[in-house]
């Protein structure tokens, strides 16, 4: 590890306050820190995963197979510790298909609803793109939520700062 990561890591969890007090350039020197912490982590995550999956993968499969199931998961112990090697299944689904096969149950006479959740999405490009009188059909299911914000910092490169997307709103040019 770098001495900056070691640092980083003895620091514990600092307090609201400490991170208040830092500069933007610690601020910045932090994140950037960060990502190459977590570029590493996951490096090394992936690295390590597929050891474990190039060593123990065919034990796996053996014992799934004794168990008549190709995936899911099979415990076994190996030098003192119990390996838990999952194979999830993930299924997917052909959507025309799908649409077809519940048409098929509606001619049937059967409520597809027993059968399949159906949960109707909408672009949020095509709803602005909608007609108003049609928007207004589907306003009352709309709710609008927000996700986290974030922030994101670069060093400038020049003496003019990049046009943000509210600097329309300011009197003043940067």
């Amino acid at each position: 590890m770098t001495p900056q990561i070691n640092s980083l890591i003895q620091t514990g969890q600092p307090s609201t306050a400490e991170l208040d007090a830092l500069s933007m350039v610690e601020i910045y020197q932090r994140l950037e820190l960060l990502g190459q912490f977590k570029d590493t982590t996951r490096h090394h995550e992936v690295a390590l995963h597929a050891t474990l999956n190039k060593r123990f993968s065919d034990q796996a499969q053996q014992l799934r197979q004794a168990a008549g199931k190709s995936t899911g998961t099979v415990r076994f112990e190996v030098d003192g510790f119990v390996v838990i090697a999952d194979l999830p299944k993930r299924p997917e689904y052909d959507q025309s298909k799908l649409k077809g096969a519940v048409e098929a149950l509606r001619k049937w006479g059967e409520n597809p609803d027993e059968y399949v959740g159906i949960e109707i999405k909408v672009s949020e490009a095509k709803y602005n793109a909608w007609p108003p009188a049609v928007r207004q059909l589907f306003e009352p299911a709309r709710t609008l939520k927000v996700g986290k914000p974030t922030y994101k910092l670069e060093l400038v490169k020049s003496d003019k700062f990049a046009d943000a997307a509210n600097d329309s709103n300011f009197n003043e040019v940067l």
